[in-house]
């Protein structure tokens, strides 16, 4: 078990300092350097390792078992524990890489679990309590809160008009405050909105801080009651000298006379699709709680 551990901590961080999608061919030959490590390992219970193989985007593993071998009741979910608990499971659920288990007796095929990567994904969250920027010295007066995800942590930002930031391992979730032109009600929001040449104005400042950026979507929506222009965009970005795929997601909202900016994103792998439905719960438990006179 050691020897697997071993290899796929290896392949886990060989798909961290690549951050971009690994293409079939690599992950063929990845699959390769695991088959010599896995052959003739006796991982316990009767069970010796034949060796593993890449089909497309399916690592496929294969094990010889003895006659009277008999899977446990719950062998997928032990799997993918073992796989997560490895750090193999979160590599797979990024590169998109499905798992197949294949368990012979002699020339029988006994036994065949198959494993997708999204059921290898680490993100299940589920929304917390409220958090409230009112009194918040970077707030400028915006009196609103919505809700952090359970196990993200909330820190104060070093940037002048962050006011706060949910964190979760590469991931992060902003809440910004900036003064705007003027005082602008929702209704004139709607009207400014509907001008297409502003809207890709905006969209196109939001964006120029990555390089080569592509806007994937834009829309707009009402974040409680309050005309909000969505936007999804990725590119490369220069952290500490090493330039990663980043993927972003905002939300606009004219308020009064500043624009509230809700940013979300992280790297551009299969975390960002598994985490965005939880960024969209975040930004729709928002609440503006002087409309509601409390």
């Amino acid at each position: 078990m050691r020897s697997i551990f071993l290899v796929l901590a290896i392949f886990s961080s060989y798909f961290a300092v690549r951050s971009q999608t690994l293409s079939d061919a690599e992950i063929k030959k990845m699959a390769e350097t695991m088959s010599v490590q896995i052959k003739g390992l006796d991982i316990g219970n009767g069970v010796v390792g034949r060796g593993c193989f890449a089909l497309g985007r399916t690592i496929n593993y294969q094990y010889d078992v003895h006659e009277y071998w008999i899977p446990t009741e719950n062998l997928k979910e032990d799997l993918i524990q073992f796989l997560n608990n490895s750090a193999g499971g979160k590599a797979f659920c990024q590169q998109g890489i499905d798992v197949k288990y294949y368990y012979f007796n002699g020339n029988s095929l006994v036994k065949t679990i198959s494993i997708k990567s999204n059921e290898l994904s680490v993100y299940h969250f589920k929304l917390g309590e409220y958090i409230s920027i009112e009194g918040h010295p970077k707030s400028k007066g915006v009196n609103l809160k919505l809700k952090v995800p359970i196990g993200w942590d909330v820190v104060e930002a070093n940037r002048p008009n962050v006011v706060k930031k949910f964190v979760y391992d590469t991931n992060t979730y902003l809440i910004m405050i900036k003064e705007s032109a003027g005082f602008m009600s929702r209704n004139e929001a709607k009207e400014l909105f509907a001008d297409e040449s502003y809207v890709l104005e905006l969209v196109e400042g939001t964006v120029s801080f990555l390089q080569n950026p592509k806007v994937l979507s834009h829309k707009i929506i009402t974040l409680d009651n309050y005309p909000t222009l969505e936007i999804t965009a990725k590119g490369k970005k220069e952290t500490s000298g090493v330039e990663l795929d980043m993927v972003m997601k905002y939300w606009f909202i004219p308020y009064e006379d500043m624009f509230v900016i809700l940013q979300s994103g992280g790297l551009d792998d299969k975390s960002f699709k598994d985490l965005e439905s939880l960024y969209n719960l975040i930004s729709n438990s928002v609440i503006f709680s002087d409309q509601y006179g409390n």
